[in-house]
């Protein structure tokens, strides 16, 4: 009897099962049956997939970034850097609050590094980081913003944004009545000034920003 090909569609919800698993009850939840059962089939659709539970976890970290990259990539560059850092970060935010397990496995301390991560796999999740260094970069050039170290400056960015996440997907602001979207606007502004750039442009460029967001549906 011939063995069972991958099914692309069944692998993705394999993975997307076990995201689902591992951020809402930990890693020692995600087992070859239970993600059997997740998806209606036997144990055996583990392994034909990924070889073995040892590389699931490798699978979901690298579906997740993948689709974070295309998050990432998808806000148009124009003629105003700022503005497109801005729609960037809305952009990470929808990806946060869409894919919240997902996010969580690629950022959480269950998964990390795994030991079947490739040099490929440390390179696709750097690449996320290099999304949003050039576009830092891009309000250095253009002299928006007073930049002297782009990479110090994505580690405070991203520090931003993805606290914000953090915040929004453990229920905080709906706790506190208090708005989002608002208060993620309001820190991106505040980056903006504190790298120098003028008010009146900074708020111009949020504005623009916000309508693309909302045309994209990312607000």
């Amino acid at each position: 009897m011939c063995a069972k090909k991958p099914d692309p569609d069944v692998a993705i919800r394999l993975i997307e099962a076990a995201a689902r698993v591992l951020a809402e009850e930990g890693p020692a939840a995600v087992s070859a049956r239970r993600l059997a059962n997740e998806v209606g089939a036997s144990t055996m659709v583990v392994y034909t997939h990924f070889g073995g539970m040892d590389h699931v976890l490798g699978h979901v970290r690298r579906e997740g970034f993948r689709r974070f990259a295309e998050a990432l990539a998808g806000p148009r560059i124009t003629d105003d850097p700022v503005a497109d850092w801005m729609s960037q970060a809305w952009a990470y935010r929808r990806f946060a609050l869409d894919e919240p397990h997902l996010y969580r496995a690629m950022f959480g301390s269950e998964i990390g590094v795994t030991a079947h991560d490739t040099a490929e796999d440390a390179e696709a999740a750097l690449a996320t980081f290099a999304l949003l260094l050039d576009r830092i970069e891009r309000c250095g050039t253009s002299g928006r913003w007073a930049v002297d170290d782009v990479a110090l400056a994505g580690e405070m960015c991203w520090a931003l944004v993805h606290g914000f996440a953090q915040i929004e997907l453990s229920g905080f602001f709906a706790d506190v009545g208090r708005d989002p979207t608002a208060a993620h606007a309001q820190a991106m502004r505040r980056v903006a000034l504190g790298y120098g750039d003028d008010p009146d442009e900074v708020d111009a460029s949020l504005e623009r920003a916000r309508r693309r967001a909302a045309r994209a549906g990312l607000l």
